[in-house]
């Protein structure tokens, strides 16, 4: 069997840059656990063991950077469809705004149709050298290393324990100067100006990334809605209302009046407007039909202003 070429890792990480993530207990503990996926391609399977080394080396960084990206999206879902109550994918965009809720998006699209790279299982080599494959593949990877070292997803050592200070992945930033080595050299990038591009996308998603953190916060305290806050009163809050007869005269017992928040007041304004555009469309099918000119603009409410659905509501 002949000798295959072209086995080596892309990126060229300085040795005292691995000196400094093997001096990380936590990290040392991801790579343990990450031993039993060790399993090479018959491709890479003729690597020598120096080669397999440092493509496990590198296989561990890109999980310890992309795989709490993940365990981060997979959460936001889950706020998302609590506070929206539905278990629509396609709806769960709803429950943010602005940069996270691009953000979301640009996960949810990446994560569903990558999600086999993004946990970085199968041949170690080969999710390495999927990292080059394709623009969004390095952009995640430049925006999750950005993260790692971001003070929204970074606590200070002063507010962890030891335990936790031990449990807690360090900043990861060696992968940049490595990777963008990688592009530069590689023939496919064109050169340095790609890298630019790249960088500039992943920094805005890094910012959307941290902007949906904060997104996930206020999340949880909507979801959470403790009891203690609850107004209280002699009759309990879910008590229907009921006409009682009081000196021969009816009388109605009122309830407590609830407040909406503002996302619930988004989702019936949401609501309605679905309700309307399903009705112009019902009556466009027949609008054809024999109705006078004189009510088919006042049945397809042509004859007054409606409001334009936003894309980036509220």
């Amino acid at each position: 069997m002949e000798h295959v070429d072209a086995m080596e890792s892309p990126f060229v990480i300085p040795h005292e840059d691995v000196e400094a993530m093997e001096a990380s207990q936590a990290f040392c503990v991801l790579r343990s656990y990450l031993e039993r996926d060790a399993d090479f391609c018959s491709s890479h399977a003729q690597c020598d063991d120096q080669a397999k080394e440092t493509w496990l080396l590198h296989r561990d960084i890109l999980h310890a950077l992309i795989m709490p990206v993940v365990t981060l999206f997979s959460r936001a879902s889950a706020l998302a469809s609590a506070a929206l109550c539905t278990q629509k994918v396609e709806d769960l965009e709803l429950a943010f705004a602005g940069e996270a809720r691009g953000a979301f998006l640009c996960l949810q699209c990446f994560i569903t149709e990558e999600t086999d790279w993004c946990r970085t299982r199968g041949c170690p080599a080969c999710v390495v050298t999927a990292t080059l494959s394709t623009d969004s593949h390095i952009r995640l990877t430049i925006a999750a290393s950005l993260l790692s070292t971001a003070s929204v997803a970074t606590p200070t050592r002063e507010h962890l324990s030891v335990k936790e200070s031990d449990r807690a992945l360090p900043p990861l930033p060696h992968i940049l100067p490595a990777l963008q080595h990688a592009v530069i050299s590689d023939p496919f990038w064109e050169g340095a100006d790609i890298w630019s591009y790249i960088l500039s996308r992943a920094t805005q998603l890094s910012a959307g990334i941290q902007a949906l953190i904060v997104e996930c916060v206020n999340l949880e305290s909507l979801v959470s809605s403790p009891t203690t806050e609850r107004p209280t009163s002699k009759r309990g809050l879910t008590h229907p209302s009921v006409p009682f007869a009081l000196s021969g005269q009816a009388v109605e017992e009122k309830g407590v009046k609830l407040r909406k928040s503002k996302l619930a007041k988004r989702q019936l304004r949401l609501e309605r407007e679905e309700v309307e555009l399903m009705r112009r469309v019902a009556l466009q099918c027949w609008a054809q039909a024999r109705v006078p000119k004189n009510i088919r603009g006042e049945l397809l409410g042509l004859g007054e202003t409606k409001r334009t659905r936003s894309l980036t509501c509220p």
